[in-house]
């Protein structure tokens, strides 16, 4: 699949994640690019609006930051936001915010969306949304205190309080759409973006 991409465009690419999962998926593309993390305050971003849009404009305003600092390079970068009961969900700062957040999504669904901006020198040049719907089951109090407890310090960084390669996946019933995007990174979009530029 990586025959048709052009070597000389995927050495001028920056990736703008610090997300683990994202890079391992990277890293299994055996692709020469270069990781930098946009270190943005995503509460700040404007017009959020609680909707599935939320997650292109944060990763619009992670491109554009990245952007400003290499100049004629491809920035690509990412957010992945959860759209619950007609609000955004942000990462949990604390063991107890993240108990409670799966306690709520308990028996429920929601939507996952990851937002892709390609950009070279603050425009955009390429962009794409994914959604996932995901449901989960009827999971005790009881353990999902036990999994936030010994699994806090790997899913604080994760929207949503889980990594679906962990031992989260027990508290899914059933998802709809890309299993790599709950990873944070829908593979086939990101390749197809990429060999069109």
């Amino acid at each position: 699949m990586n025959n048709f991409i052009n070597p000389q465009i995927t050495k001028q690419i920056i990736i703008g994640t610090k997300s683990q999962s994202r890079r391992k998926l990277f890293h299994s593309l055996n692709l020469p690019f270069k990781f930098r993390s946009a270190n943005i305050d995503e509460r700040k971003v404007k017009n959020i609006n609680n909707n599935k849009y939320d997650a292109l404009k944060i990763a619009e305003a992670k491109a554009n930051h990245l952007s400003s600092k290499y100049k004629n390079k491809i920035i690509v970068a990412f957010d992945t936001t959860i759209l619950f009961r007609n609000k955004t969900v942000y990462k949990c700062d604390t063991e107890e915010c993240c108990i409670q957040l799966l306690k709520n999504f308990n028996s429920k669904s929601h939507v996952l969306y990851t937002g892709m901006i390609f950009m070279i020198n603050n425009k955009i040049i390429k962009k794409s949304l994914s959604q996932t719907k995901i449901y989960f089951n009827r999971n005790s109090n009881q353990s999902i205190q036990l999994f936030v407890n010994k699994n806090f310090s790997k899913i604080k960084s994760a929207v949503g309080c889980y990594n679906i390669e962990g031992p989260a996946k027990k508290f899914f019933e059933n998802i709809e759409g890309s299993f790599y995007n709950i990873i944070g990174l829908d593979i086939i979009k990101f390749l197809r973006n990429l060999k069109s530029i």
